[in-house]
């Protein structure tokens, strides 16, 4: 009797054990789900609202990619072919997102910003969130399939609110694509390693090459560990395989190599290979040259960049990189190839003098993998200890849960106030020059000017037919962008022609400017003008608000962008704080206005 009550009483402990079971799986491609679509939204918001942060995602990418579309735009001594160090390849697939709205352009009829406008929105949502939010579906997808759903569902979740991968997923920068192209070439390493698959193989080798030479150069170097492991491991592969793959990576970089041959070459009507002159320049610049003139940064900037751009994920990141081998001995092969890389990436770059915030992108997703991983094995344990200490609590499975979900809601909020927190302070060159995108069109030239603000000038993009950006005298002293030679029919001619008075030491060219007296529009801040430089002063904010003091000149309109120089006190300038909480949390920061005012003469 008692036996059979004992094996009934097993039978149902079994039950509930396979119920729980499913109900966890359940749960888990619920919560999958639900990630995938709070990816796209997000994706979506950055597309629409997140800032341009970077003055040379501006004027090396998109001005170029609209003299492309448009005929127009500023061009930097990097385009001038006596220098070529940057590649038109890369734009192509942009130009190809952004052309149908031209050609829809003249029917679609009068809309209320420039078609030029929409352009910048499409090819933003379409061909860079759109394709970051696919790498990291796609990553997702190879993580719960070679991985487990558990570190799929935490990599997507800190992938998504990350605020580094969501200025970084927007941004038209190498370095961008590059992380793109690292994302699948890791979806494909995954299942080369797991599945011994000579497809998936050639198709890893083939996206870090693709992110490297249409891409940065220097993201080859992610692709090194795999590389290294592929030839350690090839006399493990049968028949023909071993030719099979060495032939495809060959075929791969052949054809890689001879499109952005023929379209560079073409453009700038000689041979070349944009890549190699990269690498010369930043590697083998003589003196007076290379990246460190514009600026040098200590060690520490990288981990507080990281830091705010991925809290606490980039600590488990950079943990995950030396633990994760350690616990996973199963698949170490997986936690070399995802952690060895992010080593080298780091080691690489945080050695060089000269730093900048987008170097890291392309190893952005190497530090998330890792965060997820070690998150996965840290909440392991932890229900394994406290089911122990805890092994008359009823609800002990609860409880783990319960601490995962806390820890999860306080990364999504730190992370979201954020991401919401670099909109409010710094989109107001976005929203300003929105309002320029609604002028209508001329039949003769337009200047509009900027002075000290030039570096917030998101893109030509913003400006109707026949308005064309125009700098005036300011503080800077270093070159700025020239204009690409309109007076050619071929664009083959603009882009092969050899601008005047460019140089590659950062000095500044005095035709880079014009006198302000030619300037039809001009955008400023309200911050005071340096009158020894001859800034204009045309704009100024006091008790009584913000106004125009030259007659000649009316406002448009402002927004507010933080002040740089600004005494800023508690945590205001790092996270957004709702406006209710503000009586309770330090959020002194100080702003100015970011104006746009016009001629009194034009209207």
């Amino acid at each position: 009797m008692t036996s059979k009550k004992d094996g009934r009483l097993k039978d149902y402990s079994e039950i509930a054990s396979a119920n729980a079971a499913v109900t966890t799986s359940s749960l888990l491609n619920l919560i999958s789900r639900l990630l995938v679509g709070f990816n796209v939204a997000v994706r979506a918001y950055c597309a629409l609202y997140m800032i341009i942060s970077d003055c040379d995602e501006t004027f090396n990418y998109w001005e170029p990619l609209n003299l492309l579309l448009r005929g127009f735009g500023k061009q930097t001594w990097e385009y001038s072919p006596e220098y070529a160090i940057r590649a038109y390849t890369y734009l192509i697939p942009y130009y190809l997102v952004g052309y149908p709205i031209q050609l829809l352009s003249s029917a679609l009829g009068e809309l209320p910003h420039s078609y030029s406008y929409y352009q910048f929105y499409i090819i933003r949502a379409v061909a860079l969130c759109g394709v970051t939010s696919y790498g990291e579906i796609r990553l997702t997808r190879s993580i719960e399939k070679y991985l487990n759903l558990k570190i799929a569902c935490w990599f997507l979740f800190f992938s998504t609110v990350s605020p580094g991968m969501s200025h970084a997923g927007v941004a038209l920068l190498p370095s961008t694509f590059a992380m793109q192209c690292s994302t699948f070439a890791f979806a494909y390493v995954l299942e080369s390693i797991v599945s011994a698959s000579v497809e998936s193989t050639i198709l890893a080798i083939t996206w870090f090459l693709a992110g490297g030479i249409f891409g940065w150069p220097f993201a080859l170097a992610l692709g090194v560990t795999f590389g290294l492991y592929t030839i350690l491991n090839l006399k493990n592969w049968q028949g023909n395989k071993m030719v099979l793959i060495i032939g495809g990576c060959v075929l791969s970089l052949s054809a890689i190599l001879a499109t952005i041959t023929l379209i560079d070459s073409y453009f700038y009507s000689k041979i070349l290979l944009v890549p190699l002159n990269i690498v010369f320049y930043n590697v083998f610049g003589g003196e007076g040259e290379g990246p460190e003139i514009f600026g040098v940064e200590p060690f520490s900037y990288y981990i507080l960049n990281l830091l705010v751009n991925f809290n606490i994920i980039a600590v488990l990141g950079y943990l995950g990189l030396v633990l994760n081998p350690l616990l996973s001995r199963k698949s170490f092969g997986i936690a070399f190839n995802l952690s060895l890389p992010l080593l080298l990436w780091s080691v690489i770059f945080f050695s060089q003098p000269h730093k900048e915030e987008r170097f890291l992108y392309p190893a952005y997703p190497l530090i998330v993998v890792n965060a997820a991983i070690l998150v996965y094995h840290i909440f392991a344990v932890f229900g394994q200890v406290s089911t122990k200490i805890l092994s008359n609590f009823k609800y002990r499975s609860l409880f783990t849960r319960f601490v995962q979900t806390i820890f999860s809601l306080l990364v999504l909020v730190v992370s979201i106030l954020r991401i919401v927190n670099l909109v409010e302070n710094y989109s107001a060159p976005l929203q300003t020059f929105e309002l320029v995108s609604k002028l209508p069109s001329s039949s003769t030239p337009v200047n509009v000017c900027i002075a000290k603000e030039w570096y917030h000038f998101p893109n030509s993009f913003f400006l109707p037919d026949n308005y064309r950006l125009r700098f005036v005298q300011s503080g800077f002293d270093g070159l700025l962008p020239g204009d690409f030679e309109e007076s050619f029919q071929s664009l083959q001619k603009i882009t092969s022609h050899i601008p005047l008075n460019m140089n590659n030491k950062n000095q500044f060219e005095t035709d880079k400017v014009i006198e302000f007296g030619q300037c039809d529009y001009f955008i400023d801040n309200t911050e005071k003008s340096s009158q020894h430089v001859k800034e204009p002063n045309i704009i100024q904010e006091d008790r009584n608000g913000t106004h125009v003091v030259d007659p000649e000149w009316e406002l448009m309109g402002c927004n507010k962008i933080i002040d740089p120089n600004g005494a800023h006190s508690g945590i205001g300038r790092l996270i957004y704080i709702p406006v209710r909480l503000r009586q309770y949390i330090s959020y002194d920061v100080k702003y100015l206005n970011f104006c746009a005012m016009r001629k009194t003469s034009i209207v």
